[in-house]
């Protein structure tokens, strides 16, 4: 591994997605399975033969409720975070479940957080959704004084800084579905600064109202047949997903002087924005172009020698082409045509978890990387025939099959981009220790 100054570690993860992968050792059993884990939406969540209703145009109805999900999301142990029940209930859940993911992180990670606490570490979550506030604003006797508190989306970060007394840059990011990646970018650029002497970087999304099923369906951007199937010929839209992750960040030279667990190393980042297009929620293929070039230069990283890309794959009729477009002209057309780029999509595992997506993206990452291994891509039947896999140089993972190491070196691209064109990219490295 060729070692650079601005090289970050990941030292510390924990994640809860869909399917009861509540570890990364759980999730990567799932990936390895080939596991299609959407299901529904839990009944207990809302009424929902209320909002129900076959025709996608009906108003205030949506036609889909499937949906990656984690069953019980109300349970808490308050106590053990110093929080009274009272301030509890008024909490969202997707501020419960981060400090919950964080401890695990810090946990996996080796360190101990009373050690940490007083320092100068910075925390940034991806965060988009609302539903928690929008359910109690029909019932407003029932907040108090910790309500505004508890349905914040800033306070996501500010109570894991509050909780864990962590005194660096606490910072919550909304670009939508490239929520976590941007979070993680923002993380990365402020320990190369030297603003801060390690990150936890997470990224939350829970399925808790109606509303969004509703007003995705008017916009037809769910898939009618439950399933996320990027990059497949009958892709129409996507399937909902809840669940999150959190990593803990440090500088590679400091993580290897103290001794800490390397589970990956981030060797570039990179966001931009698409401008204006023919509609703001219709992608850029000259802009996501124009990002992997940015990244992998900065990063000194050859397309040659990438191993596998994550892609964002949503599995949408416009955007699964328009990714494969800039992927292809920015790395795999300048790859050697023996050599086609493997790509995949997690979303076919466990659906789309908007802003915390690209945490699923990054995990998958991180334990293809650890294990040498590329699990299956889901649901590519007969591969979309808009998109010309052969002239891109692009090639589908659509089966389990051994991690490819050019020139003895395994690299993962993961993208991430938001549908009011914030995008973003990360480049991994699998860790391998200084000789000695």
């Amino acid at each position: 591994m060729r070692r650079g100054l601005k090289d970050i570690a990941i030292v510390g993860l924990a994640c809860r997605f869909p399917g009861g992968a509540d570890s990364p050792e759980s999730f990567w059993s799932l990936l390895l399975a080939g596991t299609d884990a959407v299901t529904r939406v839990p009944a207990d969540r809302f009424e929902q033969r209320l909002f129900l209703h076959p025709n996608p145009g009906e108003a205030g109805k949506a036609y889909s409720f499937a949906a990656g999900t984690l069953g019980d999301v109300a349970g808490f142990d308050a106590g053990f975070f110093g929080i009274s029940p009272r301030e509890a209930a008024q909490m969202d859940p997707q501020q419960r479940l981060l400090l919950e993911l964080t401890w695990e992180a810090l946990e996996r990670g080796g360190q101990v957080p009373e050690r940490l606490a007083g320092s100068p570490i910075a925390v940034y979550v991806g965060i988009s959704s609302t539903d928690y506030a929008d359910l109690r604003q029909g019932d407003p006797e029932s907040g108090d004084a910790y309500f505004m508190l508890g349905s914040t989306l800033s306070i996501a970060a500010n109570r894991i800084s509050y909780v864990f007394d962590l005194r660096g840059p606490s910072i919550a990011v909304d670009t939508a579905c490239s929520s976590s990646l941007v979070a993680l970018h923002e993380a990365v650029r402020a320990l190369q600064g030297g603003r801060a002497p390690m990150a936890v970087v997470g990224g939350i999304n829970l399925l808790l109202s109606p509303y969004p099923f509703v007003g995705f369906s008017r916009a037809s951007m769910l898939a009618p047949y439950g399933q996320c199937r990027a990059f497949d010929k009958l892709a129409k839209g996507y399937v909902r997903a809840e669940g999150g992750g959190v990593v803990v960040l440090k500088p590679l030279a400091a993580a290897e002087q103290d001794g800490d667990p390397i589970f990956a190393v981030i060797r570039g980042v990179g966001v931009n924005s698409d401008g204006r297009t023919q509609g703001i929620s219709l992608p850029s293929a000259a802009m996501q172009e124009a990002l992997l070039r940015q990244v992998y230069k900065e990063a000194r990283i050859a397309p040659r020698s990438l191993s596998y890309f994550e892609a964002h794959g949503t599995g949408t009729a416009v955007g699964d082409p328009i990714e494969a477009l800039a992927i292809g002209r920015a790395i795999g057309r300048r790859r050697p045509q023996s050599a086609p780029l493997l790509i995949g999509s997690v979303k076919s595992n466990i659906g789309h978890l908007e802003p915390a997506s690209g945490m699923a993206g990054l995990v998958k990452a991180v334990q293809i990387l650890r294990h040498g291994e590329i699990p299956p891509s889901l649901h590519v039947e007969e591969p979309n025939p808009d998109i010309g896999f052969d002239r891109l140089n692009l090639q589908p993972a659509r089966r389990r099959m051994p991690l490819p190491r050019p020139e003895g070196r395994a690299i993962v691209g993961v993208n991430s981009f938001g549908f009011g064109g914030a995008n973003a990219h990360v480049v991994l490295e699998a860790y391998q220790p200084p000789p000695k």
